[in-house]
């Protein structure tokens, strides 16, 4: 059976039509889903852009005042922000209203902010623009470690990664120039946010420390919370190990380490997150917590044998290796190191 191929001018005359009476009564009148989900459909490259901002203004004015669930809505937008380069969506939204959508009690809100944050991975710029903003990251972070829904969460992650992944300085972006393609190379910024702001990198600590820990770790939920804080910041450090191995295995920031670690009687210094992670984060009691410590060990080696481990030392070889219960070439306790 053909598919309906849909009059998008009449479609989109329907949608504003629709849109402009839910603004005109915000309580009562509720939005047409399945209307809105033909319109995520029909917008595609070949939208024109007067279109998409069109639609993108009359979206998140309706959003201001809307009494309802906005996810029909919310995806339309969603749609609308992935074909709109990120250097004219910046124009429009500002560092501090994404910050205010990310700490929204709306889940819709929080993913219609992410993928402003997503679109702004698709250069070194859009990069550049979120590392501008210290509260607007220490806000990204807060949402991926601390959020209670599974789906923003791995949507944060997600933006984290691909932010980081585009504003790696060895990494070459191709981007459109005029009518040719042109070369980007990452800034960095991100990465010094990350790893040099106090403000920011202390979150990663805060919302997965049992020796300061932000939340009340004597009640139930309060400590299962932390644990799952605990696995998110273990896929962070396995996902970011192969744009950056020495980001995540020097102490930048010692200074914070110390104050979530008890006790640090051998020689070695803290050794950034990765030591952290491995050594001092999690309860060795809880079982669950300990086999997910073990495949984070798994995944490193991954990542390791992917990079032909020119960055690693033989003695942090060795140690991931008993981690993953993996045998080394020699006996660890040869003068070798221990997560």
């Amino acid at each position: 059976m053909d598919a309906v191929v849909e009059d998008k001018d009449a479609l989109f005359k329907e949608v504003f039509s629709h849109l402009a009476k839910v603004e005109d009564q915000p309580s009562s009148q509720v939005l047409d889903a399945e209307l809105l989900k033909r319109a995520e459909r029909s917008l595609d490259t070949s939208t024109p852009k007067e279109l998409l901002w069109r639609l993108l203004g009359t979206g998140e004015r309706l959003l201001q005042t809307l009494q309802q669930d906005p996810t029909p809505l919310t995806r339309l937008l969603e749609r609308d922000v992935l074909l709109t380069p990120f250097d004219e969506l910046k124009t429009s939204i500002s560092a501090e209203k994404l910050e205010e959508g990310l700490t929204s009690a709306s889940i819709p809100i929080q993913l219609l902010c992410l993928a402003y944050l997503r679109k702004a991975a698709d250069t070194p710029s859009g990069a550049s623009f979120v590392a501008s903003s210290s509260t607007l990251v220490q806000t990204l972070f807060t949402t991926w470690l601390a959020s209670e829904s599974t789906e923003v969460a791995e949507r944060a992650l997600e933006d984290i990664v691909a932010l980081l992944a585009v504003d790696n300085i060895e990494n070459v972006t191709r981007i459109a120039v005029e009518t040719s393609l042109g070369e980007a190379f990452g800034h960095g910024l991100l990465w010094r946010r990350v790893f040099h702001d106090p403000e920011v990198y202390s979150l990663m600590f805060d919302w997965t420390s049992l020796v300061r820990p932000k939340r009340d770790t004597t009640s139930k939920k309060g400590l299962q919370l932390t644990t799952i804080s605990q696995a998110r910041l273990f896929d962070f450090i396995t996902r970011l190990a192969p744009l950056d191995w020495a980001a995540l295995t020097t102490s930048t920031l010692p200074e914070i380490e110390a104050l979530h670690i008890l006790e640090n009687d051998d020689p070695q210094p803290y050794g950034g997150l990765l030591r952290y992670a491995a050594s001092h984060m999690i309860d060795a009691s809880d079982y669950l917590m300990e086999v997910l410590r073990q495949d984070f060990f798994v995944k490193l080696l991954a990542v390791i044998e992917e990079v032909n481990g020119q960055h690693v030392s033989p003695r942090l070889l060795e140690a991931i290796q008993l981690g993953a219960g993996v045998d080394s070439t020699r006996p660890a306790e040869e003068d070798g190191m221990y997560l």
